[in-house]
């Protein structure tokens, strides 16, 4: 009997001493709903059943974040639970708290649920401190629609905000199973966007109004609509205006409409900006609409235009485009202008490299618009005995950017109203197309018979190049033995020609060409055409002729045939018939 009671003592002992021990560590017995979370968190951890991985985008404000069905938390909790425990939103809005039990989040921003569930485990325990993470946020179906590259629906993560989902609809990367016609129209426009930003980048004058970032419409999945401002989101801070995306979510970019009331900034600024008015606009927000300063600013030239009632203020700012004086309300069709000042300052100098056969070789500083190419070999210590003038050239940079999505824009920019034939305009794309950056001189006229026209002027960046001579010239083409010749100073093409071995059988000699080795040009060889080292020379074959076109060459000479015997037979029978 009395082993009996103290086997019930011992036993109710180790039953008080495990729920006591619960409370302060969190060690409670295992039950069914933990071993379903702990089930839960193995699939996640060992077969990789995480969300496939998407750009971060936006980084997460727990204020506004609201917790929803499918993200994944983090949570561990010190000193009852040292490792971290994952915990998957179920589809109604709750979360098993290791030993506590389900809780609602519904409604919940990420700084609501970590303040509430370390309420929780400080309730168990007055030391613990529960530390609670977005691992990875949900994914939600979200419809854009509108002024977009790529309205579509899209799987996007609940951390993006509607500014970054529409960059995402805007991505050309996202244009998949378009056409390709299609693509390059896009490319286009937007190269012709482009063009139109780089023509107006030095003025402080916007190149078009923007209407949509200020009119995006949000349609919620219960129903509620929002109109959202990503202007005021973007230099205010207001998550109000640039909300994360929910499920279900539609997101509807307007698009640019001609006839609208609008405020704007322009002048010595980041970005100007024509922008649509609303209604509360104030004067400090369309100076933040800027972006910050030009580096050109004069502060004490601000001044803001309100044409409807006729005011003109001049507006005391800082450099952070903060007003230092009382605000204004703004009225459609308000302007701030931001003074320039006149920083640009004539270039007096500028730097030239001289590489090659020079006797000092490297970068030299030239005085712009009086340093000639005579005066620059001069300073680089004259040619050196191997140096080969009539290979001489200048690179000059050209600073006109190539069109990123036609390479052909520039040609066809120019011969937008030329008078070229229609054979003359595949030749010219070819011209344009490879084109040298080449200053139009020559080193042999300019060393050797002091020509003074060929003795140019000298821009920045020049790079003056003096190779040696190569000794030989290379004959093509119809010729008996083609290759290199080695060369002879003062001749011409027809002697290379018979270095060569002659024009070979089928060779059209009178279209022979010499192709000079500075700047591919092609010469007609004559006999005072002197060949230099690099030069080549090309000797085309007769043009070959299709069948047909021959059996046309010869019918129409059997018509003349024909009809000459005819006028000779008509000659005949005249003249028998006066005898």
């Amino acid at each position: 009997m009395k082993i009996k009671i103290l086997i019930a003592f011992a036993f109710s002992f180790l039953m008080i001493y495990n729920i006591s021990f619960s409370q302060v560590t969190g060690m409670s017995g295992i039950d069914t709903k933990e071993l379903l979370q702990t089930e839960m968190e193995n699939q996640i951890n060992a077969e990789g059943m995480s969300l496939e991985g998407m750009p971060v985008g936006n980084a997460i404000d727990p204020d506004f974040y609201k917790v929803g069905p499918g993200d994944i938390i983090t949570l561990q909790v010190f000193p009852i639970q040292t490792s971290p425990k994952n915990l998957i939103v179920s589809m109604d809005y709750t979360i098993l708290l290791p030993r506590i039990g389900v809780l609602n989040l519904k409604g919940k921003t990420l700084s609501e649920l970590r303040d509430t569930i370390n309420q929780i485990y400080q309730q168990k325990s007055a030391n613990a401190k529960a530390f609670v993470n977005l691992k990875e946020a949900r994914k939600c179906i979200v419809s854009i629609q509108g002024n977009v590259l790529s309205p579509a629906i899209y799987t996007l993560p609940s951390s993006y905000k509607v500014s970054t989902a529409i960059s995402f609809a805007n991505q050309l990367g996202k244009l998949s199973g378009v056409p390709i016609v299609a693509v390059e129209a896009l490319l286009q426009v937007q190269e012709k966007q482009r063009e139109a930003d780089r023509l107006f980048s030095e003025t402080g004058i916007p190149a078009k109004p923007m209407y949509w970032s200020r009119n995006i419409t949000l349609l919620r999945n219960d129903g509620s609509s929002l109109q959202l401002d990503l202007e005021k989101a973007a230099v205010e801070n207001d998550p109000s205006n640039d909300p994360y995306v929910k499920e279900g979510d539609q997101i509807i970019v307007p698009f640019d409409q001609t006839y609208i009331e609008q405020i704007s900034i322009s002048g010595a600024v980041a970005r100007p900006a024509i922008l649509p008015y609303k209604k509360g606009d104030k004067a400090s927000t369309l100076l933040k609409f800027a972006y910050g300063l030009a580096d050109n600013y004069d502060l004490e030239n601000v001044f803001l235009f309100m044409p409807n009632s006729n005011k003109r203020l001049k507006l005391s700012i800082d450099t952070a485009l903060n007003l230092l004086s009382g605000d204004f309300d703004l009225e459609p069709g308000s302007s701030i202008i931001i003074g320039q000042k006149t920083n640009y300052k004539k270039i007096e100098y500028g730097t030239v490299s001289v590489k090659g056969f020079v006797k000092s070789p490297g970068n030299y500083l030239i005085k712009l618009g009086e340093t000639r190419l005579r005066d620059i070999i001069e300073m680089a210590g004259g040619f050196t005995e191997q140096a080969y003038l009539p290979l001489g050239r200048i690179i000059r940079r050209d600073y006109k950017q190539q069109s990123l999505s036609d390479p052909r824009q520039e040609t066809y920019e120019v011969m937008q109203y030329s008078d070229l034939k229609m054979d003359d305009t595949v030749r010219y794309y070819i011209d344009m197309k490879y084109k040298q950056p080449l200053v139009s001189t020559d080193f042999k006229e300019v060393f050797e018979k002091k020509s003074d026209i060929h003795n140019v002027l000298l821009d920045d960046g020049d790079v003056i190049e003096i190779p040696s001579n190569p000794g030989k010239v290379r004959v093509f083409g119809q010729v008996k033995n083609p290759g290199f010749v080695e060369f002879q100073p003062n001749k011409n093409m027809k002697w290379y020609v018979e270095r060569a071995g002659g024009f070979a059988e089928g060779s059209e000699g009178f279209r022979a060409r010499i192709i000079r080795g500075r700047t591919q040009v092609w010469l007609e060889g004559e006999d005072d055409v002197e060949v230099f080292a690099g030069d080549q020379i090309y000797v085309p074959r007769v043009p070959d002729e299709p069948t047909t076109v021959k059996l046309q060459r010869y019918a129409v000479l059997a018509s003349v045939v024909s009809v000459i015997a005819s006028v000779i037979f008509t000659l005949a029978t005249i003249l028998s018939t006066k005898k």
